[in-house]
């Protein structure tokens, strides 16, 4: 058969951020989980079990980090199937449930906004409060000054996509798992053992829907973008089994050991907690390993959403994530230091924002094309010469109603849960209604032309 009647597309843009992955380049589920397992293995997850320990008890650790998890594990997998069976980029899949307008909006702010600046400044600062703390007295290494030199090396990786550095992640997963059991192990000894550290009350107590937000919230964007990488993969299920286990087994694993640690230790985050129950420089040096394989994966996402409206080479526009990332890190540094309540309000904040459009992006694909009577296999099947909507404001709509009233008007309940499920409602039951009522919910049209645009 003609290659081109194949794969009639053009990847323009590279990475096929626009277009369906073709046969070719597809990766077995080893690979596929792997690369998730990359983007958990990072300082930010250990920031966050240290976080747990400075709020809960360890058995209530280990609950909430269950609970976040398996929320993390419904929508991520779910979204994981639809690049499975799409092959396209979840900003592309977002054309689906906002239209080609509202997919470059939405996808926009959760990846470009999300990760490819707020989730890389995070991880810049986290690394200038390591090296705080490893050299608390060397001027280069002042929380500001070390999350701006480390923020413009992470940056350049990304941008030159220097190959190398992709034995990082096989170095990295391994290690972080280790430091979290070092970290479990370190917090057991000294609290005496399992019973004593079981006993210890937190220093800064929260509600349970607080925490199962804050855990939420650390992978809610990775949750909802899932179809990055499960797009790759040879079977639809491979993304959502690699997705569902990594984040069910080794997230709760992670967190739980960061959280024994602070717990044991009373130390305001985890590089102190590390320094203090005697694991040493090179248990930190092991965490700093991360940061460069996250922050490249935070980048990476980010400029496929920016390139959904940007049409321009996209080292270009890592350029300008990488930049804007760096200043607002030295911002956090400069000004909160190395205090964690910027982070605790980052998580949570995402928390709120991000999981509707998941929840109205897994309505559209999974109850509304159902009940449209759409074959499974042939829903989100793009292809040149294809009309899609300019916008579909049911999904708009949706997403404002569902992330005011579950993130900020209902006061009961786990806001993150609130809010995604609110999303899908919202979604269903509007875009229901309109088909009976026989009310338009798509606004315009656009045809695709074989670079995706």
């Amino acid at each position: 058969m003609n290659k081109k009647k194949e794969w009639p597309w053009k990847d323009t843009f590279g990475d096929y951020s626009m277009v369906p992955v073709p046969a070719h380049e597809r990766r077995s589920f080893l690979s596929i989980f792997y690369v998730y397992m990359g983007v958990l293995a990072c300082i930010a997850v250990l920031w966050g079990g240290g976080t747990l320990g400075l709020q809960f008890t360890l058995k209530e650790v280990v609950i909430v980090a269950i609970v976040g998890s398996a929320i993390l594990a419904v929508i991520g997998g779910l979204t994981a199937a639809i690049g499975g069976f799409s092959k396209c980029s979840t900003y592309i899949n977002m054309r689906g449930p906002f239209g080609r307008i509202g997919s470059q909006l939405f996808g926009t702010i959760i990846a470009g906004v999300a990760c490819g600046i707020g989730w890389f400044a995070v991880q810049a600062w986290l690394f200038g409060i390591i090296m705080h703390t490893l050299l608390p007295n060397i001027w280069w290494a002042n929380v500001g000054v070390a999350a701006i030199w480390g923020g413009l090396l992470m940056m350049t990786t990304a941008i030159i996509g220097f190959r190398g550095l992709a034995w990082l992640s096989y170095l990295a997963v391994p290690f972080f798992m280790l430091l979290a059991g070092v970290g479990a192990m370190i917090g057991i000894a000294n609290a005496g053992g399992f019973a004593g550290l079981a006993q210890i009350k937190p220093k800064n107590p929260v509600p349970f829907g607080v925490g199962v937000t804050e855990v939420v919230g650390m992978y809610i964007a990775g949750g909802v973008i899932t179809a990055d990488i499960s797009r790759y993969s040879k079977r639809v299920l491979d993304g959502p089994i690699a997705w569902i286990v990594q984040v069910i087994i080794f997230q709760v694993y992670m967190l739980s050991g960061a959280a024994a640690l602070t717990l044991a230790t009373g130390a305001a985050n985890v590089a102190q907690a590390l320094l203090v129950g005697g694991a040493g420089l090179g248990a930190i040096l092991m965490a700093i390993l991360g940061q460069w394989t996250t922050n490249d994966n935070n980048l990476y996402n980010g400029a496929l959403s920016f390139n959904t409206w940007i049409p321009i080479k996209k080292k270009y526009i890592t350029l300008g994530e990488g930049l804007i990332g760096t200043a607002l890190a030295a911002w956090f540094g400069f000004y909160a230091g190395a205090s964690m309540q910027v982070f605790q309000n980052f998580l949570t904040f995402l928390g709120k924002i991000l999981p509707a459009i998941g929840g109205a992006l897994v309505a559209d694909f999974y109850l509304y094309r159902w009940y449209k009577k759409e074959p499974l296999r042939q829903r989100y099947q793009f292809k040149p010469g294809m009309k899609i909507a300019q916008v579909n404001w049911v999904g708009w709509v949706s997403v404002v109603l569902a992330t005011i009233i579950g993130g900020w008007v209902m006061k009961s309940g786990i806001a993150a849960l609130n809010v995604m499920v609110l999303g899908a409602v919202f979604y269903i039951v509007i875009a229901f209604v309109c088909d009976k009522c026989g009310v338009k919910i798509e606004i315009g049209e656009h045809t695709l032309d074989e670079t995706g645009v």
